[in-house]
């Protein structure tokens, strides 16, 4: 591992202000990696380093492509390495290469993880609260998304953007919100 990969996580692990660390710990994220055979060149924007600066991108105010390399930047030029360019195509390339099996993988481990450290005193009314909630997405109509979502019916065929209806279980309690989000292709309305 290059020193540049290895201040970025450190730096990564201690700036998210949320307990990743014990949440989705490093191991958990290379186990993850190494059972789905992700196969990837040793480069800084590896799928560890591309994951945890997306989930940067994700919590931090600024949501821009360019915020997340700027602190990439920031953290190695604190260290005088080598700094990447500004440029983001590199990362927005390894971001759109992180799998979404691997996202979801790693989303229903930090699920499950929560869920095992809830207690009784932590449930309201010593129930647990379950909220359910649906959305569309739309999407361009790649050959990519054709094969994964439907037509919609409304629409003549190659015409107009590709639909998901996504619905999601959220499960509050004091501790953890457990939310889980399945495309509802059968019974899409459109």
């Amino acid at each position: 591992m290059t020193l540049r990969i290895q201040i970025l996580k450190d730096k990564f692990s201690q700036s998210l202000g949320l307990p990743f660390k014990e949440l989705l710990p490093e191991s958990v994220i290379k186990q993850a990696i190494s059972e789905l055979k992700i196969k990837y060149k040793k480069r800084l924007f590896d799928p560890l380093i591309t994951l945890l600066a997306f989930l940067s991108q994700v919590l931090d105010t600024d949501k821009t492509c360019h915020n997340a390399v700027s602190k990439i930047i920031a953290h190695l030029a604190q260290e005088e390495v080598e700094v990447p360019s500004t440029d983001t195509s590199a990362y927005c390339q390894a971001r759109a290469r992180l799998p979404e099996k691997l996202l979801e993988k790693l989303f229903n481990y930090s699920a499950q993880n929560l869920e095992e450290r809830v207690t009784q005193e932590h449930l309201w009314c010593g129930r647990n609260v379950l909220v359910i909630d649906g959305s569309t997405v739309s999407m361009p109509d790649t050959v990519e998304n054709q094969k994964e979502y439907p037509q919609p019916s409304s629409q003549k065929e190659g015409c107009g953007l590709r639909k998901s209806q996504n619905w999601c279980d959220i499960q509050f309690n004091n501790r953890s919100c457990r939310c889980f989000v399945h495309r509802c292709l059968e019974h899409s309305r459109y």
